[in-house]
């Protein structure tokens, strides 16, 4: 008996050494995975920084030398010395860029490599005075050598954000429309018609809905969204909240919480118009100062 006593004691300390060991081993893991992450982020921070400065040759001393080593950019894939040639090109016809990171995330599948992923926008002026804006999506692969950490995989998608000229029609348009809907009383059935004039007037705006403030009746929540968009030389209509909760998304609630215009970053429009747009949204409120919706006008980006 005391044999079996001594046998037991011995597997269930076995299994307390094992287990502990294992958690040694998982929270070491956990810090060399985030020492990583957070070597990648300093990485990064350092990319956008030379790129705010039209820095080429910073940014190229972190991009890998290895002949396996591809950057890939407006659809095209390059080895490093022709990607530094593309870059410094780009670089010259530029005065000022400033860089805005508007989402990121790193990826870490072992200790000495990390992907990091991220959308931003870039603001420059060229060489001849003109401005512009582009919407970034990147993904960056990154390797740690004995020469210390290098990019060994680059790949870029642009989108063109509308220009000045194409905002203020918008803006404008949009603000006219939203003066009219002030002074009444709407509902969502008078929508359709009243945002199907509006896109037979500015050809250039894809689609536009209110998107009624949710109201409450015998606690049940009732919303409201007619989107009317382009297809082909007609206009077709969605019901917004049939597709998606529209009061989480940015274009609505970003004016609310501003209480201002807004314009929204790009994104996918998935159960709306399903295609790659921003939106320009205005909140509308009663006499009373509660809010009746949120109007809005959208236009579709194309990459180029």
């Amino acid at each position: 008996m005391k044999k079996e006593i001594l046998l037991i004691t011995m597997l269930l300390l076995t299994g307390v050494f094992i287990i502990s060991g294992c958690n040694v081993d998982r929270k070491q893991k956990e810090k060399e995975k985030q020492a990583t992450t957070d070597t990648i982020n300093m990485l990064m921070a350092k990319m956008t920084s030379f790129a705010d400065h039209l820095n080429a040759d910073s940014l190229l001393y972190y991009l890998s030398d290895d002949t396996s080593a591809m950057f890939i950019t407006a659809g095209m894939c390059y080895p490093k010395n022709d990607f530094g040639s593309v870059v410094k090109k780009l670089y010259r016809e530029l005065k000022e860029q400033n860089m805005q990171v508007i989402h990121s995330n790193v990826i870490v599948p072992t200790s000495g490599t990390g992907i990091w992923t991220g959308s931003m926008k870039s603001k420059f002026i060229t060489g001849n005075d003109k401005t512009g804006a582009i919407f970034l999506c990147e993904t960056w692969v990154w390797q740690r050598g004995t020469s210390g950490w290098k990019a060994i995989h680059f790949h870029e998608s642009v989108l063109h954000l509308p220009g000045a000229e194409e905002r203020s029609l918008v803006e404008n348009a949009l603000g006219l429309l939203a003066k009219e809907i002030s002074g009444k009383i709407v509902s969502p059935g008078d929508m359709p018609e009243i945002l199907t004039s509006f896109l037979q007037k500015y050809p250039p705006v894809y689609g536009a809905t209110l998107a009624f403030a949710p109201t409450m009746t015998d606690e049940k929540k009732h919303v409201a969204a007619p989107y009317i968009y382009r297809s082909g030389s007609d206009f077709k209509q969605v019901d917004l909240p049939e597709a998606y909760d529209y009061t989480i998304s940015e274009w609505y609630k970003e004016p609310v919480s501003r209480k201002s215009p807004w314009w929204s970053n790009p994104y996918y429009d998935n159960g709306g118009g399903g295609i790659v747009m921003v939106t320009y949204s205005i909140p509308l409120y009663t006499k009373e100062g509660n809010l009746t919706g949120v109007l809005t006008s959208d236009l579709e980006l194309r990459q180029k």
